[in-house]
């Protein structure tokens, strides 16, 4: 079993990986404050929770928040006696970056792309909600091209609610009408469709700036939330499966 882990700006993603079909996954805060003993104790948790802790053979860490990267890297060492491989350290995510400053992509973003090619018929736009919204696209070659960064859900809650004083604070959730009777109605109104025309009028705009047609797949924390009102793939685990193929295929 592969013990996959994708440290994210907002959460940390405990995947455990028997294969491609076989994926259990948890979520922790991506607290910079945590010790090495703090997430000793947060990951013994879990495998105990799951009496997997034996069946672990390998891990592979994919990493956003370099300050938390060798802090989690070491409580996996001081639990399984099992030094994991760094993405982008001990190995490189295996797709052509096209990038004009390859340096500058962030390995989630190339993982993604990597994951998708797995996967999907390319060419791809992958669409992943998580702390930033981020439109990735693979060409037909199976090579990163570039995309496109747009502040995430909560970055804009949190902006409405810090300049807005008279406006209720809400949680976002999916809704079916678009015309909200109430403000707490026309926030999430909003927020929701606001969203949802924004995916779709960039994978439009993307194709037609291209002259492709894509593959589009959607990824993400909050990817759960809006896949029923788009039309394209859901894949939760899109990154763990990525961790998966890379561990597979080239170590």
């Amino acid at each position: 079993m592969l013990l996959a882990i994708d440290i994210g700006n907002s959460t940390t993603e405990i995947g455990l990986v028997g294969n491609i079909d076989s994926i259990t996954s948890y979520k922790l805060s991506s607290e910079r404050n945590k010790t090495v003993d703090d997430w000793v104790l947060d990951l013994f948790n879990i495998f105990q929770l799951l009496n997997v802790k034996d069946n672990i053979t390998a891990s592979i860490i994919s990493s956003t928040v370099p300050i938390l990267e060798d802090k989690i890297a070491l409580a996996v060492k001081k639990i399984l006696n099992i030094k994991p491989f760094i993405l982008g350290s001990d190995i490189q995510v295996p797709i052509k970056n096209n990038y004009k400053k390859p340096e500058e992509v962030g390995i989630d973003r190339l993982l993604n792309g990597y994951a998708g090619l797995q996967l999907y018929k390319p060419p791809l736009i992958i669409v992943d909600l998580g702390t930033a919204i981020t439109f990735d696209v693979v060409n037909k070659n199976g090579e990163y091209e570039g995309g496109a960064i747009f502040p995430g859900i909560q970055a804009s809650v949190e902006a409405l609610f810090s300049k807005t004083a008279k406006l209720p604070k809400v949680n976002l959730k999916e809704i079916n009408k678009v015309v909200g009777k109430t403000t707490d109605e026309s926030i999430k109104s909003g927020l929701f469709y606001g969203y949802i025309s924004l995916i779709e009028g960039m994978i439009k705009k993307i194709s037609y700036e291209t002259g492709e047609n894509y593959t589009i797949i959607l990824t993400g924390g909050n990817g759960d939330l809006f896949k029923s009102k788009l039309n394209l793939i859901y894949d939760k685990y899109l990154a763990l499966k990525g961790m998966y193929y890379i561990y597979k295929n080239h170590l």
